[in-house]
């Protein structure tokens, strides 16, 4: 049985940690926008096959108060960070991108400090915040030098926003009634899917991207596995484990991210990347530790 956990968090690392991955090879080819309403339309269709199999009869949320919160869970959760991800890739690399992902737990420390002020944080989680900001000034630090908004600064700020956009879908995620991950991230990413087509087709045009036939598996790869099949693998792992074991994904999605980038695509890593992994990496066993 562990070791089929630990199969289940180890194939989850990969599938987000190649997302960038993926990203990369078709973002010269397809608009940010159209991608990302590509991957929501996959992904809905995805779960709600999945749910159709599931043998699991559940009632479909109902009232205004939670479709509010699935609408505002899928701007936070698909909309905004699948258009900042696409987006940010076209100025910096899948292996730095990867890792400005791993600063969600940060900043969904930081928004659960914001929303309950009077909660009081042990002073382990305060040192994980800290230096974890070292390890984004780590990585942000030779191309601020040039102390102009250049395409690579653009690129950081679009996936630290990603990041934070996680970050803030996750608090609000927790005040969804108790319902399956399938059916609620299916519900997110058909929302997500109304939002982001109609925008497609006012800002760009998606139904005139020329894309090769290895492009088009990649995006379908993006929208069935990345933004589908992947919630369906980490609910079944929560509900075998804990929140606390899945969160261990947050270490595998880098490692990963670097991993396909350097060996495929020829990313190239510096210094301050890699002190930058190590340092957000020791933030994240600084905070889980408490």
């Amino acid at each position: 049985m562990k070791t089929i956990n630990y199969l289940l968090l180890l194939g989850i690392g990969i599938i987000w940690g190649s997302q960038f991955f993926f990203v990369d090879l078709v973002i010269s080819s397809i608009t940010p926008i159209t991608l990302a309403a590509y991957k929501a339309i996959l992904g809905t269709i995805t779960l709600a096959v999945l749910h159709l199999f599931n043998g699991k009869k559940e009632r479909q949320p109902t009232g205004q108060k939670v479709w509010g919160l699935l609408i505002w869970i899928a701007i936070l959760e698909a909309v905004v960070p699948f258009i900042l991800i696409g987006w940010g890739q076209q100025y910096i690399n899948s292996s730095t991108a990867s890792i400005l992902l791993g600063t969600v737990p940060i900043f969904t420390l930081i928004f659960m400090k914001i929303a309950a002020p009077r909660e009081k944080l042990p002073l382990r989680k305060w040192v994980s915040i800290f230096i974890g900001f070292g390890g984004l000034c780590l990585l942000f630090g030779p191309t601020l030098s040039s102390l102009s908004l250049s395409g690579n600064v653009m690129g950081y700020l679009a996936l630290v926003g990603a990041s934070m956009s996680f970050a803030l879908s996750l608090i609000l995620i927790k005040r969804l009634p108790p319902i399956s991950s399938i059916l609620a991230m299916r519900n997110v990413l058909f929302v997500a899917s109304v939002l982001l087509f109609p925008l497609a087709i006012l800002i760009e045009e998606p139904f005139h991207i020329r894309l090769s036939w290895q492009q088009v598996i990649d995006v379908i790869i993006l929208g069935v596995v990345q933004a589908g099949i992947v919630y369906m693998l980490y609910n079944t792992l929560i509900r075998r484990t804990n929140a606390a074991f899945a969160s261990l994904t947050n270490y595998l999605v880098p490692l990963f991210g670097i991993l396909l980038g350097t060996l495929i695509l020829g990313d190239q890593v510096t210094w301050n990347s890699i002190a930058a992994l190590v340092v957000i990496f020791i933030s994240l066993a600084i905070g889980e530790k408490s």
